[in-house]
């Protein structure tokens, strides 16, 4: 069997995050995925060796989105939530959207987070996701419903939308969503019919 290797690089003060009090952390994920971590230090180069009976590609991106979601400021207890089936990570570049004066940037992270983190907890609860503020990004966790509505809100926040304006806008996307469900698994709905014009066509 060929065993899988990848590369990839965290911020050094992410580090010691991966590693964990007495390698802990570093350990779990081995033993969870079938891997080696070796981890350079001085750089924030990361090889991740896969044992070769581990052959699950799926598996494979998990372990590297953990380790770059741990590198963008998450918990390890928070990205390894990305395990789970339909968890995806979203990272998003604030200087694309308010460039690089870092007045700027200060100012719409300041937005993100809010007074004593309210904002930036009210977005998770809203969207059932999970985000982290680091450096110039905003990473987000969560399943693709989730991420679209998180993300449609730090744009808004970037755009200088009021807070208030954009929790409404998450409430409205939430009930739809909880509307789309319930029409989906009501019971006792009729059955789907062609297009009107489709079964004209045949008749």
């Amino acid at each position: 069997m060929t065993q899988i290797n990848i590369n990839l690089q965290i911020p050094l003060d992410r580090v010691g995050v991966i590693v964990g009090r007495e390698g802990t952390v570093k350990v779990k994920l081995e033993n969870a995925f079938g891997a080696k971590l070796f981890i350079d230090g001085s750089t924030g180069d990361v090889e991740i060796r896969f044992d070769p009976s581990v052959t699950d590609r799926v598996a494979v991106e998990k372990l590297k989105n953990i380790l770059v979601a741990v590198g963008l400021g998450f918990s390890p207890s928070r990205a390894m939530t990305l395990g789970e089936d339909d968890t995806y990570l979203v990272a998003i570049d604030l200087h694309e959207l308010v460039g690089e004066a870092p007045r700027d940037l200060e100012r719409v992270k300041g937005r993100i987070i809010g007074k004593r983190g309210k904002a930036w907890k009210t977005v998770e609860q809203l969207t059932g996701t999970l985000l982290s503020v680091q450096g110039r990004y905003v990473a987000i966790i969560g399943g693709s419903e989730g991420l679209e509505a998180a993300k449609s809100a730090i744009k808004m926040f970037a755009d200088g939308k009021q807070h208030k304006t954009v929790y409404g806008h998450l409430e409205n996307v939430r009930k739809e969503l909880k509307r789309m469900q319930m029409e989906i698994w009501e019971p006792g709905l009729p059955p789907a019919t062609g297009h009107p014009e489709t079964e004209k066509n045949n008749v």
